[in-house]
């Protein structure tokens, strides 16, 4: 009977845990494109993205947040360019504070690429980040992108 009468408490508790992005780092990608050009030594890839940075606030305090690596990827994960050296548009670590959402810019330009292989399908931005708060890497991709092979 004790058994019993201990389980109307199961769902309070249940609703109690709350989720993992209220105290954690997460990580979207906006907007990425890829852009594919001939040049006189073969062709070349530039392109963008934005990662939306997004500190829960639950969190036990701010984050770091440092670049590990980027890679250009086939949709089923083949290397393409691997590394794939984006350049920032802010300082480096990125601050995100507890509850906080940070935006930040990424672009590539002259990145040496096989055209058949980057032209032949989607594509997606991979990498992870550094996260001081957690002591560890986040991983993250992109949505499938179409490259611009005009």
């Amino acid at each position: 009977m004790l058994r019993l009468s201990a389980l109307w408490a199961l769902p309070a508790l249940l609703v109690a845990c709350g989720d993992a992005g209220d105290v954690s780092l997460t990580v979207e990608t906006l907007a990425p494109t890829v852009t594919v050009t001939d040049g006189a030594f073969g062709a070349s890839a530039s392109g963008r993205f934005t990662l939306k940075l997004t500190l829960g606030s639950e969190s036990s305090g701010s984050t770091q947040v440092t670049p590990d690596s980027f890679a250009l990827q086939t949709e089923s994960g083949a290397a393409l360019v691997d590394p794939l050296d984006a350049s920032p548009g802010a300082t480096i670590p990125i601050k995100v504070d507890k509850g906080q959402t940070v935006n930040v810019s990424f672009t590539f330009e002259g990145v040496q690429v096989d055209r058949d292989a980057v032209c032949a399908g989607s594509v997606r931005i991979v990498g992870s980040l550094m996260d001081s708060l957690k002591g560890a890497s986040d991983p993250f991709r992109s949505a499938l992108i179409t490259p611009d092979c005009g």
